[in-house]
């Protein structure tokens, strides 16, 4: 059997598809064995990516000094209990600086824990209503440093265009290290 008898044998329909096939392995190899035409993306000489992974090494152990460094601070600023712990303290203290501002709480309902990078968040929306000159000095005592809490968010609505009442909803977030995550830089083990 040769090429001739078998080329002969085919139909016209079969010899063209033979053709179109021949021609889309030819392409394909083709486009294969050609390198690619990247823009503006070329392979890097040996020294010039030994330079840029030496920088980004560099800026790695900058940004890892600058995480240790932090630790102390987070440290002070966290609770180091649980937040089902943490919780009931923070109640009594909300609690008591409002009595101390002159303020009632209407309502302090915690929000769901969140873990983030090591630490728990705990989220409290505290509503209530009072007059807007009473309200800054609460906000002030909360947001005290040693209290280790912070006010993420304040809404502050009119209950009555008559009086000098106000409506205020502030959530207060406060973070602990307790729980099942430890961060790295924590002395405790």
């Amino acid at each position: 059997m040769s090429i001739h008898t078998v080329w002969a044998a085919r139909t016209p329909r079969e010899r063209s598809l033979i053709i179109i096939g021949l021609a889309v392995v030819g392409v394909a190899v083709w486009l294969v064995l050609t390198p690619k035409e990247t823009r503006g993306r070329v392979l890097l000489s040996s020294a010039e990516a030994r330079k840029q992974y030496n920088e980004g090494l560099k800026r790695k152990e900058e940004f890892e000094r600058e995480v240790a460094s932090l630790g102390p601070k987070v440290d002070t600023s966290t609770y180091k209990e649980t937040s089902e712990k943490v919780i009931p303290t923070v109640l009594k203290s909300l609690h008591e600086q409002a009595r101390l501002s002159g303020i009632t709480l209407r309502e302090v309902k915690p929000l769901r824990p969140r873990q983030m990078g090591g630490v728990t968040k705990v989220t409290l929306t505290v509503r209530f209503t009072s007059e807007f000159a009473k309200a800054i000095p609460f906000l002030y005592n909360v947001e005290d440093p040693k209290g280790r809490l912070v006010v993420e968010k304040m809404n502050v609505a009119s209950s009555d265009p008559k009086s000098r009442d106000v409506d205020i909803e502030v959530q207060v977030a406060l973070f602990t290290t307790g729980g099942p995550v430890k961060p790295a830089w924590s002395s405790k083990t």
